[in-house]
């Protein structure tokens, strides 16, 4: 992924700073959570397996929990990690770090040792491994007010200060911190109610866990604007959760929607409320959308968005029409923009294959061990390669690391698994570049299947898109790795095939 600096001159996306308005305050997400407990204490907030607090119960939770964290030292313009997996615990903590003005990051317990300059991590389960530091265990005394507890008095953060750190999903495995500010977040906030049904949708279902920057815009998203956010502790859950709450918007990852495909085919029912499902992170596979639509007759809306600059496309799948094959992951929206660009990067004419660059309101900007204020960058390289069509259609062939070029022909891996996933008893599939004995790279395929496997039909599929896509070797495997939003793993993938012993060149059927 590719950073590009500070403009110079305004740029799109960009905007004054909201504090040089004389007599007005950069906007605060958790005062209008607090604001929202105001007028309507008892409507539900967030909903779980364990069940549901109010607006009321959770701005109380919030204000014992900025207490709490006061009276634990933790210091205005610090970065705080939190490894919580509690999500109602989760949430409250967010909101009380960024009430006391102290910069939160949310980690996994192994992500202790990552430098972010940590004066402590909170913690529910697990300790963080890798952290020296003040690592301080929650419980639930920590969200309930107590007679003798003094509020802490709020420290307001400035538009561009540093208020949270995300982390990005990434593929290669290396979380890449990214700086927010209370700018960045309102930006984001107010632009993700224009995703699909969002602003009218009322109970919105959050399937990614808050370690995602995903999972934070849904959440906060939602809570911001006084609706309820359902959390589920995984796929066999997922679906109780959903029909008791009456969800009507579920915001899934693509390997989350498949997961809970896996369960409906299990154990049909229980979705009669929901409306619309949001899905993101990767493709959804024709494979995938056939299944879904066997039980589920709801739009399903994919996005393509980044932790550096919040979503640019959108779009219900039928609408994308037979480009989906193609790549198509939406239309882009009002606030971003998207062009293709060679390598030297100029912008080349639309509907021609290029480097993808996003400029978007709510641009963000790389984090780094002190920093205190977020210069938003003028422009992001997702490492994405693709084409913008004269109808605003986004079509991403696939990651620009993951181009196989052989002999200057070039090929996009993602083409070449959208074909392979074609193919009859694939459920998963993932084609690779291997050095070959010529010297010029190979194909090899990856493929999930609970049966037999026609190799040839495979070997067909891909050489559809050119002769030179013909695989040396196909290989069985457990799981394709992906990341939590979905997005395959090539390097570790390839590690693991490289490993194990060719499977030959492809004849007959595979069982």
């Amino acid at each position: 992924m590719v950073h590009v600096g500070r403009p110079t001159t305004a740029e799109p996306g960009m905007r004054a700073d909201l504090t040089t308005s004389a007599g007005v305050k950069c906007p605060s997400y958790v005062d209008s959570i607090l604001f929202q407990a105001k007028w309507d204490a008892h409507r539900p907030a967030i909903g779980t397996e364990a069940g549901v607090l109010t607006y009321g119960q959770l701005a109380e939770a919030i204000l014992a929990a900025a207490a709490r964290c006061a009276q634990a030292g933790l210091q205005a313009g610090t970065v705080v990690g939190l490894v919580v997996k509690d999500p109602v615990w989760h949430v409250c903590l967010i909101c009380a770090l960024h009430r006391l003005g102290v910069i939160s990051a949310s980690i996994e317990a192994a992500e202790g040792g990552l430098p972010l300059g940590f004066a402590a991590i909170l913690y529910d389960k697990v300790r963080p491994a890798g952290f020296i530091g003040a690592a301080i265990q929650v419980d639930p005394g920590w969200f309930a007010a107590q007679p003798t507890q003094t509020a802490a008095p709020a420290v307001p953060f400035g538009a561009r200060d540093v208020c949270r750190v995300a982390l990005s999903s990434g593929t290669t495995g290396e979380p890449k911190p990214i700086a927010m500010s209370p700018e960045i977040l309102w930006d984001r906030f107010t632009t993700y109610t224009m995703r699909g049904g969002f602003a009218a949708a009322q109970r919105i279902f959050c399937g990614p866990t808050l370690r995602s920057h995903f999972a934070f815009a849904v959440a906060f998203t939602a809570l911001s604007y006084g609706k309820m956010v359902a959390f589920a502790d995984n796929a066999a859950t997922a679906t109780p959760v959903m029909s008791f709450y009456g969800i009507d918007l579920a915001v899934l990852s693509v390997q989350q929607l498949g997961d809970i495909t896996d369960m409906q085919e299990r154990s049909f029912g229980g979705l009669g409320s929901l409306r619309e499902i949001q899905a993101g992170g990767s493709t959804i596979s024709e494979a995938l959308l056939n299944r879904v639509r066997a039980f589920l007759p709801v739009p399903i809306l994919n996005t393509y968005a980044s932790t550096e600059a919040g979503t640019a496309a959108l779009g219900a799948v039928e609408k994308l029409g037979l480009l989906r094959g193609e790549g198509s992951v939406g239309f882009l929206v009002p606030w971003a923009e998207v062009e293709a660009c060679d390598d030297a990067g100029r912008v080349l004419p639309r509907g021609q294959d290029g480097n993808l660059r996003v400029r978007a309101l709510g641009m963000a900007a790389p984090f780094r061990s002190g920093l205190k204020t977020v210069e938003p960058m003028a422009a992001f390289m997702p490492g994405d390669y693709g084409r913008v069509l004269d109808n605003g259609m986004l079509v991403v062939s696939g990651r620009t690391n993951d181009v196989i070029n052989i002999g200057g022909t070039k090929l996009a891996a993602e083409w070449l698994d959208r074909q392979v996933m074609r193919c009859k008893g694939v459920r998963d599939a993932a084609v690779l570049a291997v050095p070959g004995p010529s010297g010029l790279p190979q194909i090899v395929v990856a493929i999930v299947a609970d049966g037999s496997v026609d190799e040839a039909d495979v070997a067909r599929r891909c050489a559809e898109l050119s002769s030179l896509a013909k695989p040396s070797a196909i290989h069985r495997v457990s799981a394709i790795p992906r990341n939590s939003t979905g997005k395959i793993m090539r390097e570790q993938l390839r590690r693991e095939v490289l490993a194990t012993p060719s499977a030959g060149p492809p004849s007959g059927v595979m069982h």
